[in-house]
């Protein structure tokens, strides 16, 4: 709009050099340098008054981005893609990037969202969603959204709502599915992003999410520790059950050597040892007797002997 204000004013202040550089011929036989140069100056104006006036509806659309064109209150229905593209010269183009984008951004801080689960209990929520708009929808969000910052203003309290009402649906016990959370929460932001115009219409969508990933689902200070709590005393329960268990063993163990040990079991023992010291040089003898199994040491005694 400004390369045609600007083209219209310069031809006008050429039409003037023309008319000034004809007024000054008009009293001469021959031009003098005066008209000459007043005259070379007009065309010179004139060219660039026309190349501005040309030039002004050729707008350059960069690749990523998507051109809205307007004037006097239209909008044009065909979005701009990018490339080099022809517009009316009076009209102005609003830029939308195509691109992902990323909320939170990478330079911005992370927000924990407040959200309530279905015993109505206070959870903190930290998401990182990718979204992006599809470039053929650029008329219609720019008619009734605005701006690229009202866009991505509108984009986060999606998000916002999409976790609230997906964290609801969940009960405080259920935090460990946090596959399934993250689904109900990327569906209903998602949903949240089809708006309907307001003078009625087909419903068309804001952006489309590329990507939603459930980063941390902190519960309240106190379940955080009843959850500890409890975990402690099951492996406490654990513990104490493994140590009943090895008593048990121990015991059926010890009943089951008393029931074996007969003493006919420690005889036929006895005769098993001898039959394999038959072929062996040891001098210690096991005596089975009333009283017990006493050792005699064959060697030992035969030393007594001597003495």
């Amino acid at each position: 709009m400004g390369s045609l204000v600007l083209g219209i004013v310069l031809g006008i202040v050429a039409l003037i050099l023309f008319t000034t550089s004809a007024g000054l011929r008009s009293g001469q036989a021959k031009p003098g340098a005066g008209a000459r140069i007043t005259r070379l100056a007009a065309w010179l104006v004139a060219t660039l008054a026309v190349f501005l006036v040309g030039t002004a509806g050729l707008v350059v659309i960069d690749a990523g981005t998507v051109g809205v064109a307007h004037a006097f209150g239209t909008v044009q229905a065909e979005p701009l893609l990018p490339g080099v593209r022809f517009v009316a010269p009076w009209s102005s183009v609003e830029r939308y990037s195509t691109r992902e984008e990323q909320w939170p951004e990478v330079s911005g801080e992370t927000e924990d969202i407040p959200a309530l689960s279905n015993e109505q209990m206070s959870m903190k929520v930290d998401v990182a969603v990718r979204w992006q708009i599809d470039a053929k929808d650029a008329p219609r969000i720019y008619t009734e959204i605005g701006s690229e910052e009202q866009i991505k203003s509108v984009v986060q309290n999606a998000i916002r709502k999409g976790v609230r009402d997906g964290m609801v649906a969940f009960s405080i016990n259920d935090i460990s599915q946090r596959t399934k959370i993250a689904e109900t929460m990327r569906a209903l932001t998602d949903s949240a992003l089809v708006t309907r115009p307001r003078e009625g219409g087909t419903a068309f969508r804001i952006a489309s999410l590329s990507a939603f990933f459930l980063r941390n689902l902190e519960p309240p200070q106190q379940v955080v520790q009843a959850i500890n709590n409890k975990i402690a005393q099951e492996q406490q329960v654990a513990t104490e059950r493994f140590k009943v268990d090895v008593a048990r063993l121990q015991s059926d163990q010890q009943r089951l050597l008393n029931q074996t040990l007969t003493a006919e079991a420690l005889t036929k023992q006895y005769l098993e040892v001898l039959h394999d010291m038959k072929g062996s040089n040891n001098l210690i003898v096991l005596v089975p007797t009333e009283g017990g199994v006493p050792m005699l040491d064959i060697a030992k005694l035969r030393g007594n002997l001597r003495e």
